[in-house]
């Protein structure tokens, strides 16, 4: 295979990862790729939604369908084939057979992988099955890194227990994410919206604290609409050189280079893409009843209850020992699948751990001050702090961003608004 060859694989690879990521529920979102030799593609697939087929055995469902429409049993693939798969090929019985025992069945004359397979129930790195067959398997780097974006928040949840951790805040050219007397006001500018959504829709869930819910009783659905289109600027990277190994820069190159590609796409499969609303609560401030009523219609428009809900209890004793309203009970019921789950301003590690337990992959937390502060202990070095700074705003005497000041691994732009993907400073 050359290298304009292989350049279009490991690009197809990208694309078919960014497409699946979102949609996949605790499943990884892994691409497939079955090349001849000569890197012709015979066929391409990534993992379906929650429950379907994983991205091998859709790959040689679509391969079977477009050789033979009678045939029963595997048809006869290329003697020179290659399989590439972003991540290895599962051994266990889930929802679906195990995958190896596919690839096994139609036999390449090669097997690529990006990343092995973390998850306990699968037997990661025995491939002497493989080698009986025939069949050559190795890790390729680039692949790997390729496909790193989509597949961060699985790896993490499976080594750690807790999903991969993006904060995102949008800041006034001073760096301030709000007034000093918290007036509700847009910050970003509307340039941004579209691909910001994108983004959304690429998170298993968006979170957020208990001020943000009662002031600005946000909806956290993912959505695109023409406004967005028409408005959308040019998402460009401004760093020149990115670690190799820097999941959080290649999504956002991604959604660079796919975002608007994507967009029909996405709108089609609107349902499919939406993430975990996830709201921290404080009796303090409970919400309003347009809140919950925002909640109730996304509820029944997509026929999921998607909502989940922490619930603060605070030092004065006031939160889970008080309860919550009978009447706010009832509605939680209608949104969620989950309990209320209690916590305190220190339970940053058990927030996230539950959410690895539902099997959310990823979350991405739109800071105020709640969560910066809420997870700042809990934060690792693949996590991300996303900052959209409008240049075009100004709030002088605001309140400053808790992260404004970290060091910034990657640069992006889009109209009006630099976009800092920061890390944070290890803290001794």
């Amino acid at each position: 295979m050359d290298v304009g060859k292989k350049k279009e694989l490991y690009s197809l690879h990208s694309l078919l990862g960014f497409l699946a990521m979102g949609k996949t529920g605790g499943n990884p979102p892994v691409s497939a790729v079955l090349t001849n030799g000569k890197g012709d593609v015979l066929e391409k697939a990534h993992t379906k939604e929650f429950g379907g087929n994983h991205a091998e055995r859709e790959l040689f469902s679509l391969f079977a369908k477009k050789h033979s429409q009678s045939q029963t049993g595997p048809i006869p693939i290329h003697s020179d084939s290659i399989l590439s798969v972003s991540l290895e090929p599962c051994t266990h019985f889930g929802k679906t057979p195990p995958c190896r025992d596919l690839v096994l069945e139609y036999q390449p004359k090669e097997l690529l992988v990006g990343w092995k397979d973390p998850n306990p129930l699968i037997t990661s790195g025995d491939w002497s099955t493989y080698q009986k067959k025939g069949i050559q398997v190795r890790l390729d780097p680039v692949l790997a890194n390729t496909s790193l974006p989509y597949l961060q928040g699985f790896l993490k949840r499976m080594k750690t227990g807790s999903p991969w951790v993006w904060i995102k805040v949008a800041t006034s050219k001073e760096g301030n994410y709000t007034s000093s007397d918290y007036q509700k006001e847009r910050v970003s500018g509307e340039d941004s919206d579209l691909y910001l959504q994108m983004l959304r829709g690429k998170f298993d869930a968006v979170a957020v604290g208990p001020n943000t819910t009662k002031v600005d009783e946000p909806s956290l659905h993912f959505r695109i609409t023409d406004s967005m289109i028409e408005k959308a600027g040019i998402l460009n990277r401004v760093t020149d050189l990115i670690p190799f190994f820097d999941a959080a820069s290649h999504l956002f190159s991604a959604l660079s280079q796919w975002g608007k590609e994507s967009v029909a796409t996405h709108q089609l499969e609107e349902e499919k893409y939406q993430p975990y609303r996830v709201f921290v609560l404080d009796t303090k401030t409970l919400p309003s009843e347009s809140f919950w009523k925002k909640q109730e219609e996304l509820t029944e428009r997509y026929g999921k209850k998607l909502c989940l809900f922490f619930l603060l209890n605070n030092e004065n004793g006031v939160g889970v020992q008080n309860g919550l309203p009978d009447q706010i009970k009832f509605k939680i019921e209608t949104l969620s699948l989950h309990p209320v789950f209690p916590i305190k301003k220190t339970d940053g590690n058990l927030f996230l751990q539950t959410l690895g337990k539902i099997g959310i992959n990823t979350v991405l937390c739109e800071a105020g001050s709640f969560f910066p502060n809420f997870l700042e202990k809990e934060l690792i070095e693949e996590d991300c702090i996303l900052e959209i700074r409008n240049l075009e705003k100004s709030i002088p005497d605001g309140i400053p961003f808790l992260y404004h000041n970290e060091p910034i691994h990657s640069e992006f732009s889009v109209g009006s608004n630099s976009i800092f993907i920061r890390k944070q400073k290890r803290r001794i």
